[in-house]
């Protein structure tokens, strides 16, 4: 199930899905492109698969990113946590 697609290009997209595969339930944030001539994305080996259990955390760290990273600024306050 699709649950959201970012466009960076005409031809390539981030697609964000929940999907299922030998029973098993996952996500994923994926890129996507569209080959000359085609009329679908087709998915790359560029992203990652994820169990939801841990989604909170994707995201807690992607917000931490965005704040980390207004007006240029480096990563500095990186938090590591081995839970």
């Amino acid at each position: 199930m699709i649950v959201h697609e970012i466009n960076l290009s005409p031809s390539t997209i981030i697609r964000i899905s929940k999907d299922v595969v030998n029973d098993k339930t996952f996500g994923q944030v994926r890129v996507w492109v569209k080959p000359k001539n085609a009329d679908e994305f087709l998915p790359t080996k560029k992203g990652v698969a994820f169990d939801l259990s841990k989604t909170g955390e994707l995201v807690e760290g992607l917000l931490s990113l965005e704040e980390h990273t207004e007006g240029g600024e480096a990563l500095t306050n990186i938090k590591k946590d081995n839970k």
